[in-house]
């Protein structure tokens, strides 16, 4: 097991990697646009490293990103690779540790309260020139559960709008949606904790989908393979992560809204301008030296830190437990979060056509999803399109259901009345890419399996 006890350790992990997993820039950027415009050059070059810019124009700070846009770069924080990234995700997540207090936090190196809590004193960067302003974008934000014992985590864009307060949007699907509906309900603050630079399996637990009311500090410490350090907070009724870089203390108050938007979202498009939640700042801890980490929206790091492996796991498990024939669920970044592909053993046919009702109803945010049969390579795109072309007939393969829910983000979602209105409802469709059983196809063409296994690409080429 390695050893990841915070940010710091991870990034230490990084620096073994190859090249070409995680780079340093040392050049002064800019964090008003050009940190995003570097991170998206290098996507557009078929490059998506772990960056670290140690030179911020506005910031004697370093600003981190891309952290979620490599699969082996998650892979890592769970050491194991990135082709045995779900099942070890999913071996993890039955296997919580509860959390432990400390009173060594580093995190506590500074401590500031009141108006001496500044949010605009923090390298928060504007990626996208119509953006409404800067957003902090991997903030784990944490709120207690209805019991009151244990903690919900998540992760919702933030906008500052001043020194002690700002808007954030929270999707009402969301848990953290139905706490604060709750609070509201009950005409009281929902208390919350926005934390920046924490364990990389914090983010990873904030974007699970287990029942509301699982303690996600045991789920992230399960994550981790360790237990999550806690130390008491500042002003709120619940410990926070003792070894995060920074921890914003704050509350949202009953019934108020600011305008918040419009922000570059997963879709690539902007997200609406909309009236949101204002969370307003008690206090602000972190360490002398932070490293601030701010996820590039609209690209795949955003994508992936929600779909890789959290979303894939869930419903995976959802399927698997229905149809014990699937083998493997992904969703690619290309999609952003909208297409799925399933790979399965066929055993009879009208399998394909029921392992996809069963996914695109097993997670409301997928829209289009594709069945395989198990000899194709789900991680490849080149692959499942391959199938796609070769078994798909559309009169007799491909269909569809309207009116489904999914995502008020998604800009070609409509309502019961007009057409891209975005309120959520959609068309989903289901792809069977499968072979009919009991039908004599052509052989795949192969090379055989001792010329692959003697082929060394690095040393032919090296």
């Amino acid at each position: 097991m390695i050893n990841i006890k915070d940010l710091r350790s991870y990034l230490s992990l990084l620096e073994k990697e190859p090249p070409g997993v995680f780079i340093k820039i040392r050049r002064e950027v800019s964090s008003k646009h050009v940190l995003t415009a570097v991170v998206k050059k290098l996507a557009d070059s078929g490059r998506d490293p772990v960056v670290l810019f140690e030179n911020v124009a506005e910031s004697s700070h370093q600003v981190l990103t891309n952290v979620f846009a490599n699969r082996r770069a998650v892979a890592l924080a769970l050491d194991t690779t990135p082709e045995n990234l779900l099942p070890e995700y999913l071996k993890r997540l039955d296997r919580p540790i509860p959390p432990e207090m400390t009173r060594e936090a580093p995190v506590k190196e500074v401590v500031l309260r009141g108006n001496a809590a500044d949010l605009t004193a923090l390298p928060v960067p504007i990626h996208h020139k119509d953006d409404a302003g800067p957003y902090i974008t991997c903030g784990t934000c944490i709120t207690r559960n209805l019991d009151g014992k244990t903690v919900n985590l998540g992760m919702y864009r933030f906008m500052v709008a001043g020194p002690r307060d700002g808007g954030m949007f929270i999707n009402p699907m969301h848990h953290g949606g139905e706490l604060l509906r709750q609070a509201e309900k009950e005409n009281r603050p929902l208390e919350m904790a926005v934390v920046i630079g924490g364990w990389p399996t914090l983010a990873l637990a904030s974007q699970n989908n287990e029942p509301i009311g699982t303690d996600d500090y045991a789920l992230a410490g399960g994550l981790a393979g360790r237990p999550l350090r806690l130390v008491e907070s500042e002003t709120l009724a619940f410990p926070v992560p003792a070894d995060a870089e920074i921890v914003i203390e704050g509350e949202i108050r009953p019934g108020e809204r600011r305008e918040e938007g419009p922000f570059g979202e997963y879709t690539g498009f902007y997200g609406m301008q909309r009236q949101s939640p204002v969370f307003r700042v008690r206090a602000i801890s972190h360490r002398n030296d932070y490293i601030f980490h701010s996820v590039v929206p609209a690209g795949k790091e955003h994508v992936g830190l929600w779909v890789m492996p959290s979303k894939e796991a869930n419903l995976y498990k959802k399927i698997k437990a229905v149809f014990p024939t699937v083998k493997e669920v992904r969703l690619p970044l290309n999609g952003v979060g909208y297409h799925a592909y399933v790979r399965i053993e066929k055993v009879r046919n009208g399998d394909g056509r029921n392992v996809l009702l069963a996914l695109l109803g097993g997670e409301f945010m997928v829209k289009h999803a594709i069945v395989v049969d198990e000899d194709i390579n789900i991680q490849n795109d080149d692959e499942v399109l391959w199938a796609v072309a070769n078994l798909v007939q559309a009169d007799q393969d491909i269909f569809v259901v309207p009116r489904a829910r999914s995502s008020v983000l998604d800009p070609s979602s409509y309502g019961l009345d007009a057409l891209f209105t975005g309120e959520g409802m959609v068309t989903k469709m289901g792809i069977d890419a499968t072979r009919p059983v009991g039908v004599e196809f052509p052989k795949r063409v192969a090379v055989s399996a001792e010329a692959w296994d003697q082929v060394d690409l690095d040393e032919l080429l090296g």
